[in-house]
């Protein structure tokens, strides 16, 4: 199995900002799950909910990643017999520029000023 790979290299600096994750299981197959009847057409997905969090955790706002597509990441699934593919759309943007740290303070200066005397 080929993992993903994503890399942002549009500029210096840019990460990865994902868009769009689905793991599933091929498109318009049976999986079998909550059926009546396994020919009763085809499933929406056998999709993982979780694979959004995997997948952010492994390539969010980072600026290169490669994700195993395997059960040790995702975990096991009820449709071994059938494909699975991760579909992820991403872009690359560049974090915000942090502004400058503010100035150290400063100490009054006393010495420097001539005193009243009453």
């Amino acid at each position: 199995m080929v993992p993903l790979r994503m890399v942002a290299f549009s500029h210096i600096g840019d990460k990865i900002k994902l868009d769009h994750i689905l793991y599933k299981v091929g498109v318009g197959t049976r999986c079998g799950e909550g059926k009546r009847y396994p020919d009763d057409g085809p499933d929406t997905y056998c999709s993982f909910p979780w694979a959004e969090m995997v997948v952010e955790d492994l390539c969010g706002n980072k600026r290169s990643c490669e994700v195993p597509v395997t059960e040790l990441v995702f975990g096991e699934y009820p449709c071994k017999e059938q494909t699975r593919y991760l579909e992820v759309s991403y872009s690359c943007a560049t974090p915000p520029t942090l502004p400058p740290p503010p100035p150290p303070p400063t100490k009054p200066d006393c010495e420097d000023k001539p005193t009243e005397e009453v």
